[in-house]
């Protein structure tokens, strides 16, 4: 059965070319092609993986190029006489702080297909903030057979990466579909996955609306975690719960999880930070300031902390921008003797990368 590559947040079947418009992804002759109806522009391009890509127009005012990204999914930016546009003939999610384009395509690999077994379910969750003072939503992923059990699942609190939001990890992600999967063929045990906003908002003192993303640690102590474990069958101890995250939410995952090292059984870093390395990074966020790197003082005692965790896991694409920073985190963790499980996929600092990663952190987690 074929994999549908054209679902999104917005739509599960194909978007339909209406009038006057065109299939935006073709593929001819074992090769894809973007391409758009805009006969009165004079200029128009598609920019991904950050390298803008002209078109040549045909008589019939279709602007057409060949796309020669890399793996399954890739963020595309439609530009038409130098306006970001969005386009409704391709898929959309949320990234760069916006909602953005992207595409999909068939590939080799289908561990994030949608295949034919038992599916889980994907919610829309709602609650007050005492963190924000405000109402906030999360998306919560339940495996198959949660609604007729009567037992208490491991949970894993997922995060996402910088200008992305709750969303990313099912929309772009596919981690639901990835879970069925690995469930069905018993590479994985059933465990709902918790996602929220990592990119927390708040009010300056002005009463602009600005971005804290250090918050989520109180966020997630006093608002989430109270709020899911009441009302799902889910954790309760360390022993039944996790946490990880991609980039922004991978140095989350380290700040929170390594200074309360009591909540949680295994971290998982994607694609990030143990350190928190601020300048040059995409980190660097103004107002911030230095990082004090208290949450490393747990890494000293190497017996220790090796018995904290049962899965300690990094993954990195070979090609990522960020790769300084995991060479970094690489030499301290060698030298401090700290027992890890660390993955380089081939790819750069995209959800090709962080499908795989949370693929197989997902294989190795409440086993015990």
């Amino acid at each position: 059965m074929k994999y549908n590559t054209s679902f999104q947040a917005l739509a599960f079947d194909r978007v339909l070319p209406y009038e006057g418009q065109v299939e935006c992804l073709v593929s001819e002759g074992g090769k894809y092609f973007l391409q758009i109806m805009a006969p009165k522009a004079a200029e128009v391009n598609f920019r991904y993986n950050e390298i803008d890509h002209y078109c040549s127009k045909d008589a019939d005012g279709i602007w057409k190029t060949e796309y020669t990204a890399d793996g399954a999914i890739n963020y595309v930016q439609l530009i038409v006489d130098g306006v970001e546009l969005i386009t409704p003939m391709l898929p959309i999610s949320y990234g760069y702080s916006r909602p953005y384009n992207y595409v999909e395509v068939e590939t080799n690999e289908d561990f994030y297909g949608v295949k034919d077994v038992l599916h889980g379910s994907v919610r829309k969750e709602y609650f007050p903030s005492s963190v924000t003072g405000e109402w906030e939503s999360c998306v919560v992923y339940t495996p198959p057979g949660y609604d007729e059990s009567d037992d208490v699942y491991p949970v894993l609190y997922l995060q996402h990466g910088h200008g992305e939001n709750e969303m990313g990890w099912t929309a772009a992600g596919k981690v639901n579909f990835i879970m069925d999967n690995l469930i069905a063929s018993k590479n994985a045990v059933p465990f709902v996955i918790v996602m929220n906003n990592g990119m927390v908002q708040t009010h300056d003192k002005d009463g602009n609306r600005v971005v804290d993303f250090k918050l989520f640690e109180d966020y997630l102590l006093k608002d989430i975690i109270p709020f899911i474990e009441g009302k799902f069958r889910v954790g309760g101890s360390k022993e039944k719960r996790g946490m990880a995250g991609l980039s922004m939410g991978s140095l989350q995952t380290s700040i929170i999880g390594l200074s309360h090292p009591e909540l949680f059984s295994c971290l998982g870093i994607f694609s990030g930070f143990v350190t928190d390395i601020i300048q040059g990074s995409e980190l660097d966020m103004p107002g911030r300031g230095p990082s004090d790197n208290e949450h490393l003082k747990v890494l000293d005692d190497a017996d220790k902390f090796n018995s904290l965790f049962d899965v300690f896991f990094r993954s990195m694409g070979d090609k990522d921008l960020f790769w300084e920073n995991f060479a970094h985190d690489d030499k301290m963790l060698e030298e401090k003797g700290i027992k890890q499980i660390r993955n380089v996929y081939e790819g750069i600092h995209d959800w090709n990368v962080w499908r795989k990663s949370i693929r197989d952190f997902a294989t190795l987690i409440f086993k015990s």
